[in-house]
């Protein structure tokens, strides 16, 4: 899937860059380029999951700063976060640490803001907190969501299941299903709990000292 795909993008590139091309077929082409991408980004999606869910993925465990972790994906989501308008409120103490793939939990620290960023009602804030609780490190992310949150918690989590069925969000339903694999591979759990329009995403792991 990735060759022909990998194609498309470099002959739409090549396109992009003729001179003389008609205003309306380089309107075509920016559709082309962009929808192109997001095939692109589908089929590694795909890709990692199913390596993660067949039990044909290894996580290299690592100690790893969970502020600093949440930190680092809140500085690479930066220009999107201050062009949604969202106010994003984070507690990160400081000396707490889990035993994780770094990468993978990159991954998945990136898919809950994105999804917070498609999905938050606008003038709302955004949690995202980290504590100690029973020997555990929790990280929480939690948003007041645009879309009615009527579907069951448990779904939510499984490949291509979207709380939004009118689809106006892009989004293929991959991104919770991914984190939730990431984790659970560390040895982590990840819950998905809504409360009214409250949506919270949870993680846990079992502290590292």
């Amino acid at each position: 899937m990735k060759t022909p795909i990998t194609s498309i993008i470099s002959y739409t590139q090549l396109l992009t860059d003729v001179d003389g091309l008609p205003e309306e077929a380089k309107d075509y082409v920016s559709i082309i380029a962009k929808k192109s991408d997001r095939l692109k980004k589908l089929t590694q999606d795909l890709f990692d999951i199913s390596k993660a869910q067949s039990g044909n993925d290894k996580a290299v465990m690592e100690k790893l700063d969970v502020a600093l972790l949440i930190n680092q994906a809140l500085g690479e989501h930066d220009n999107e976060i201050q062009r949604s308008g969202l106010p994003f409120c984070v507690d990160t103490p400081k000396d707490l640490y889990i035993c994780a793939d770094g990468r993978k939990m990159s991954r998945v620290m990136s898919n809950l803001i994105n999804n917070i960023l498609k999905y938050t009602m606008i003038n709302t804030r955004v949690f995202i907190s980290a504590f100690e609780k029973d020997g555990n490190i929790e990280i929480e992310f939690k948003n007041i969501s645009a879309y009615p949150l009527d579907f069951d918690a448990k779904e939510i989590t499984q490949r291509f299941v979207r709380g939004d069925e009118s689809r106006t969000a892009e989004g293929n339903g991959l991104g919770l299903a991914i984190a939730k694999s990431y984790i659970e591979l560390c040895g982590g759990v990840f819950d998905v709990v809504t409360d009214g329009d409250m949506f919270k995403a949870i993680i846990k792991f079992k502290k590292h000292i």
